[in-house]
């Protein structure tokens, strides 16, 4: 695991007393992003349930409880879901997750804002 080398800009607004949710904002720009890489988020907890959205593409990508490491429930723009087993996706770690930067998963990419939440 490698963590993203890209040039990027994040904001993030943790709750407010027991760290129960957050959410922010990453900005990448238009270096090139590696495609072994993750992108890696760090909450303040291990999240249930995180959801990662590339704004500008209009890709979200969703990982539950319970879904194995590095999978997640992909939706593309015109409303397509498919269950991502083989591309990479979303691990939850002890104090936050990670992104795959998969070229195929399209979830990080570069030129685009990705919005992300995640709840424990």
């Amino acid at each position: 695991m490698a963590r993203n080398t890209a040039g990027q800009t994040t904001t993030y607004n943790p709750s407010q007393g027991t760290p129960a949710w957050a959410n922010g904002k990453d900005v990448f720009d238009a270096t090139a992003i590696t495609a072994a890489d993750y992108v890696e988020v760090t909450t303040g907890f291990k999240p249930k349930y995180v959801s990662w959205t590339d704004a500008t593409n209009r890709i979200t990508v969703e990982w539950y409880e319970g879904m194995a490491d590095d999978t997640c429930i992909k939706t593309i723009a015109n409303g397509t879901r498919s269950l991502e087993t083989a591309n990479q996706g979303i691990t939850p770690t002890s104090n936050g997750f990670r992104v795959s930067q998969n070229a195929t998963l399209i979830a990080v990419v570069a030129s685009a804002t990705c919005y992300w939440r995640a709840s424990a």
